[in-house]
Parts: structure tokens; C-alpha cells; sequence
């Protein structure tokens, strides 16, 4: 285990708190999206989007926090087959079933995988 400064272990805190949102937003669409409310997904959808580009952002301050660390740099760059999946989502964002099928069997497992992975890196940093 690395030495951590505090304002480390602050964005590694805030890193899991933006993950942790990102789950409730897809339990969210998949109620939407499962009672056909499509609309109402695909408003917090959005949300995942941008809260996505908040992750690519910190996943660059990650790498530098944990250089040399083959395991957090292996699971963070994991991350790119979940951009690849929303790009996927983007080229067929228009045909509806495609759309549901798309987040609910792929994108919304595979984040949920990827989260428990990094939680996992990040715990013993962040216990008390």
C-alpha cells in the first residue's frame, strides 16, 4: 500500500462517492426504462454521461496518485471498454429496444463490475 497524502485520500473519497451516484442513476433508468418511461431514463442518462467525463478526468489524477501500481492502472484503464459500450449506445440511441438492450444488459453490468473492482483498490484508503 502506497503512503497517501490527504488531499489524496479526498479524491479517492470523492472518486467512490461519484461511482456510488452513478449506480443510483442506473437504478433509476432501469426502473425508467423497465416501466417504459424512456424520456425519464434517458434524462438522467445524460447525467451518467457527464458524471463519465468526471471519471476520465479524475482517472488521470488517479494514475499519477497510484504510478507504478500495475492493478489500479489495469482496472482504470478498464474504463475504456464502458466509453466503448456508451459509444455503441450513442450509434444506436434512436432505436428504442436497441437503446434498452444496450444500457440494461451491457452498460449497466459492466459499470457495475468495474465499480466493485475499483471500490476494492480504494477501500483500505479509505477506512478509518
Amino acid at each position: 500500500m502506497i503512503q497517501m497524502e490527504q488531499k489524496h485520500i479526498e479524491v479517492l473519497q470523492q472518486y467512490v462517492d461519484l461511482l456510488r451516484g452513478i449506480e443510483e442513476g442506473f437504478e433509476y433508468i432501469e426502473g425508467r426504462y423497465k416501466a417504459d418511461a424512456i424520456m425519464a431514463g434517458d434524462r438522467i442518462l445524460g447525467d451518467v454521461f457527464l458524471a463519465f467525463s468526471q471519471i476520465e478526468g479524475a482517472n488521470k489524477i488517479i494514475l499519477d496518485v497510484f504510478y507504478g501500481e500495475k492493478s489500479v492502472e489495469q482496472e482504470i484503464q478498464m474504463f475504456s471498454s464502458i466509453i466503448d459500450i456508451v459509444k455503441e449506445l450513442e450509434q444506436n440511441f434512436e432505436d428504442i429496444g436497441e437503446k434498452k438492450r444496450i444500457v440494461l444488459m451491457k452498460l449497466i453490468p459492466a459499470f457495475l463490475s468495474w465499480k466493485v473492482l475499483m471500490e476494492s483498490e480504494f477501500k483500505p484508503y479509505l477506512q478509518h
